[in-house]
């Protein structure tokens, strides 16, 4: 789970940096979704922080859960690509 989040933590910073400048070439639209996408990723990470390294050893279901909530967040990242190509 520790390395998902990472990944993500990695994406999110990437995105973060070619978003802004695209915003400046007028892909406004991604800086919204980026904004959305943002403010659920700091929930996620809100949500990992804590529970991240026991999430690993136990709670096989609290993995899951993170899981899916992780590949949300990077669907969204994928989104937020296409639309700023």
């Amino acid at each position: 789970m520790q390395t998902i989040f990472k990944k993500l933590k990695q994406d999110m910073a990437q995105l973060k940096d070619e978003i802004k400048l695209k915003a400046h070439l007028g892909k406004a639209e991604a800086g919204d979704e980026f904004e959305k996408l943002e403010k659920k990723f700091d929930k996620l990470a809100a949500k990992v922080k804590p529970f991240a390294d026991e999430a690993e050893k136990t709670a096989e279901n609290t993995g899951a859960a993170l899981k899916v909530a992780a590949e949300e967040v990077m669907a969204g990242i994928n989104r937020i690509r296409k639309l700023i190509k």
